[in-house]
């Protein structure tokens, strides 16, 4: 592509970062893209982290140069500075380790500038289309992916249409299907949903997503509807998304569904927050439906609490601790969990919610987590176990019991003396 069909100047009236001639010459113009570049690339090896975090913050810091530069000189003539940015980054990430997933969030910050600068200052539909077309489709990389939704406005009619007349030929050039989860063909097929969205139909939207057969597909329907602004078919099909199946991806979309009513129909929030919950009960859904009904005028969450909590109690005990101290109710996820649990990752949680308020009651369960941390000789369970002597410390100090944390000490030491790892770390902690 070539870049001057992007450097042509802006007409728009409001287009808002164009440049007059006053605003600097050629040559500075010229600096600050090679400056802002050079940003983006870089020889060393990336594969450990610290690296790839230190290439991500000084790549991120030239999306900011890019930025200021779009102010200064306008959008039409950082957009194939932009796209060069862009080349680079996915250069670099073709041969880093990015499993923190810093690269790819600064390659989805880059496209949405590009995606900001063609809507201020639209390039020309054909090479505009192609762009979008070729950064995903031409072999280089198969990592990021352009919202053609987000170039709604830069497209317009006749670059939609071009796409849409690209993505036919691309479609028509491959082989036979032979897998029914192909990926040229689904790339296809999300590239012509979302330019469904950018068309703004609801009715090409529906259209775009074929048959429905899974609840992850009809929340990604749903949510495109929201896009559109069809709320009512939003809703509808976030519903059916979430009654189709029993999975984590149907609660998902009961998420969604809730959060649709939360936001349009909050009267009919509470219901369909108590179907989410029945259908997958845990600590999550039982606070979101609590919270909904303290938000709703009417209807009260204490008529709904005791089922709630029973229905927790019976299959997920430690979600129904977690939905106690959730609420506050310290004393009863406390004595619910000495019915109920010996789970260590819970008593930990409970000890700290109630250390303060009532540190006589966690001395004794202190020293059984302990005791609990020193049946395995680990570093990290002689770490945890110094952790919580120091809180036993200063339980017995709230309690005027000081003088029985040096006695407690004296007997681990005693029963851990053929433990010296142990015993450094409590010389190291002043125990």
């Amino acid at each position: 592509m070539h870049p001057s069909e992007f450097e042509r100047p802006a007409t728009e009236p409001n287009a808002p970062s164009v440049a007059s001639p006053a605003d600097a010459s050629a040559d500075t113009l010229a600096q600050a893209r090679t400056r802002s570049l050079a940003m983006f690339r870089t020889r060393r090896e990336l594969i450990r982290w610290d690296a790839v975090s230190e290439y991500a913050n000084q790549a991120f810091a030239g999306v900011h140069e890019l930025r200021r530069a779009a102010q200064t000189w306008g959008s039409a003539a950082l957009i194939p500075t932009t796209q060069k940015a862009l080349a680079n980054v996915v250069t670099v990430a073709l041969r880093a380790d990015d499993s923190n997933g810093e690269i790819g969030d600064l390659a989805y910050e880059l496209l949405a500038l590009h995606a900001e600068l063609c809507n201020a200052t639209p390039p020309k539909p054909t090479v505009l289309a192609t762009w979008l077309i070729d950064f995903r489709f031409d072999g280089t990389q198969d990592y990021f992916e352009p919202d053609i939704a987000a170039y709604a406005n830069a497209l317009g009619a006749a670059g939609l249409s071009l796409l849409a007349n690209r993505l036919d030929e691309l479609e028509a050039a491959l082989p036979p299907r032979t897998d029914p989860y192909d990926s040229n063909r689904w790339l296809i097929g999300r590239y012509r949903e979302r330019l469904a969205v950018a068309s703004g139909d609801p009715d090409a939207v529906i259209a775009s997503f074929g048959d429905l057969t899974r609840s992850y597909r009809m929340r990604d329907l749903a949510k495109a509807l929201d896009e559109v602004g069809a709320v009512d078919q939003a809703l509808a099909y976030a519903e059916r998304a979430t009654l189709l199946e029993t999975s984590f991806q149907a609660e998902h979309a009961g998420h969604f569904w809730c959060e649709l009513l939360h936001a349009h129909r909050p009267h009919e929030e509470v219901a369909a927050r108590q179907v989410v919950f029945d259908r997958w009960p845990s600590s999550k859904n039982a606070l979101a439906l609590a919270q909904a009904a303290d938000e709703n005028n009417h209807v009260e969450w204490s008529s709904l609490a005791e089922p709630v909590y029973a229905k927790l109690e019976t299959q997920h005990p430690g979600e129904l601790i977690a939905t106690l101290l959730g609420r506050g109710l310290v004393d009863r996820a406390w004595e619910s969990a000495e019915r109920l649990t010996t789970d260590v990752r819970l008593w930990t949680t409970l000890v700290a919610a109630r250390e303060k308020t009532d540190p006589a009651a966690v001395v004794p369960v202190l020293i059984r987590l302990i005791q609990t941390d020193l049946e395995i000789s680990k570093p990290q369970n002689y770490k945890s176990a110094v952790a919580r002597l120091r809180q036993l410390r200063r339980a017995l100090k709230a309690t005027d019991a000081a003088a029985r944390f040096p006695l407690i000490m004296v007997e681990l030491r005693e029963e851990n003396r053929r433990r010296p790892t142990l015993i450094q770390a409590f010389d190291r902690a002043g125990f």
